[in-house]
């Protein structure tokens, strides 16, 4: 049939056929393009998920580091005032210490006994003074109800020990 047509129709339609061929290989091109493009989306999407996640997780290790540097100034705090009441407790006991020493004199004078001697400068004689202060209150302690009533728990005690 194509061998009945004129010359320059059948030129036209090789040419028209070899375009048709043309534009067919042009659209498996784009089609092949476009399908990889699909999963190039794909994948640039599930990329962005995994992202959105860490994003996320890091928003989460943001607020944890907050919270830890928050309790890292409480803990600061309470370290300072726990410093601060240890000063207060060593002022409060060496107070008591002081004053039960004075009791213990006090209680010396008014059994007769003698008062001690006023602190001297020299270690030795300082250390002696301290001995015998010691030495009062262990005796005004010991002379105490509550220590004879507790001298039975403490033989028990050495005893188990």
């Amino acid at each position: 049939m194509t061998d009945e047509l004129p010359g320059a129709v059948r030129a036209e339609l090789t040419r028209l056929r070899a375009e048709r061929a043309a534009f067919s290989e042009e659209r498996e091109r784009l089609r092949t393009e476009l399908r990889e493009a699909e999963l190039q989306i794909r994948e640039l999407s599930r990329h962005r998920d995994r992202l959105v996640q860490q994003t996320e997780q890091l928003a989460g290790v943001t607020e944890r580091a907050a919270q830890a540097d928050a309790l890292a100034r409480d803990v600061l705090v309470a370290r300072a005032e726990r410093d601060a009441l240890r000063a207060e407790l060593t002022e409060t006991r060496t107070e008591r210490d002081r004053l039960r020493l004075r009791l213990l004199d006090a209680e010396l004078r008014l059994s007769g006994a003698t008062p001690p001697e006023p602190p001297v400068a020299d270690g030795t004689l300082a250390a002696e003074h301290r001995a015998a202060e010691l030495a009062r209150e262990l005796e005004a302690t010991r002379a105490t109800v509550s220590w004879r009533v507790t001298a039975p728990l403490r033989a028990v005690r050495r005893r188990t020990s």
